[in-house]
């Protein structure tokens, strides 16, 4: 009885850790000029539904994957306005939406967007990118991480199902890509700036803001896992 109390106990543990993981959600963005991503359909590197989908004008209380309020807000600066690649078609062969992410895009030669009262203590931002042709040269940034890419948004889309390809380059090396990741953020606010070279029009299409686990959240689940492993080889001895 006691080390069935005892599993059931640790069991809970790490069931209520990871819950507190997967509430924090996912927080979805995609400029509102094309195709739209249903509420119900899924879309992203993070799969996700509930995208919002706003222009340049700004927008307060983005929505959560499960559709409520996060507070979070955006603003877009130093655009030429609504662009797109035109006639994608949505949904994809396999019922996600993720072209259509590319298919709008706040277009410029420099541009920033501006994310606050973001309601995690720690995330990653994945960040969404498109022209109208693909080879462009640009650089995504957020201030500290520097990525550089050649865009390719326009052949991500012309199969049945988007390709997804992430930039890494540091350097100046422009590889083909359509989405860059900031990883281990924290605070409040974020801003993004994409900038071409030389200049050409391309823009953010969309980002996703995904909560990463808290050090203390990890620890949790691991002191269960490690406890349930030790009663596990108890229970085998005796």
């Amino acid at each position: 009885m006691k080390n069935t109390m005892i599993k059931l106990f640790l069991l809970a543990v790490v069931a209520a850790s990871t819950a507190s993981v997967q509430a924090q959600g996912v927080i979805s963005w995609a400029y509102a000029n094309g195709n739209p991503i249903l509420a119900t359909g899924y879309a992203g590197v993070v799969s996700a539904t509930n995208w919002n989908l706003t222009g340049a004008g700004g927008s307060a209380n983005l929505s959560y994957d499960n559709a409520s309020s996060s507070g979070t807000t955006l603003s877009l600066a130093g655009g030429f306005g609504d662009w797109g690649i035109g006639s994608v078609g949505s949904p994809d062969s396999d019922g996600t939406y993720n072209k259509a992410i590319f298919d709008g895009y706040y277009n410029s030669f420099s541009s920033t967007l501006t994310l606050g009262s973001i309601p995690y203590s720690t995330y990653d931002i994945y960040v969404y990118f498109s022209s109208d042709a693909d080879g462009r040269n640009g650089t995504i940034s957020d201030g500290t991480t520097t990525y550089s890419f050649a865009t390719m948004a326009v052949g991500a889309v012309s199969g049945g199902n988007a390709v997804f390809t992430q930039t890494t380059d540091l350097a100046t090396g422009y590889p083909n890509a359509d989405y860059a990741i900031f990883s281990g953020l924290s605070g409040t606010s974020e801003t993004l700036a994409i900038a071409s070279n030389p200049n050409n029009g391309m823009g953010i299409a969309g980002f996703q803001i995904v909560a990463t686990p808290e050090p203390g959240t990890l620890a949790l689940a691991s002191l269960g896992g490690f406890a349930l492993l030790a009663l596990r080889r108890r229970a085998t001895k005796i």
